[in-house]
């Protein structure tokens, strides 16, 4: 009986495993949102479209403070390993993209970044 109930169990750990910043914010925005709509009962549109705004806009403020806080994320070519293989794939060279670092500045950080330049 309980051999199931343990196998549900590491099922369910994998699946919701978060440890990465964007699925942290991710998760307090879904809560957020949860929270949001228990409090409007019976939501005019106004309301909803109000209630939408203010969760966008709350997911953005987080991804961005995620931004600020983790700057980079692994490269996307070289899957962060910073090593590219050359055509015949016998050697290894640096990826172009990352120049071996095996980072990546995110999309948001780049926004940051323009931002305060200005």
């Amino acid at each position: 009986m309980l051999a199931p109930a343990r196998h549900t169990l590491d099922q369910l750990q994998k699946v919701t495993d978060m440890s990465g910043p964007v699925h942290a914010a991710v998760l307090v925005a879904s809560a957020l949102i949860v929270a949001i709509s228990a409090i409007a009962q019976a939501p005019t549109r106004d309301v909803q479209i109000a209630v939408l705004v203010t969760t966008g806009l709350v997911i953005i403020g987080l991804y961005l403070l995620a931004c600020r806080i983790w700057p980079y994320a692994k490269c996307t070519r070289c899957s962060g390993s910073g090593k590219s293989r050359s055509l015949s794939g016998k050697k290894f060279r640096d990826c172009p993209r990352c120049k071996g670092t095996g980072r990546r500045r995110r999309i948001g950080r780049r926004l940051i970044d323009r931002h305060s330049n200005r």
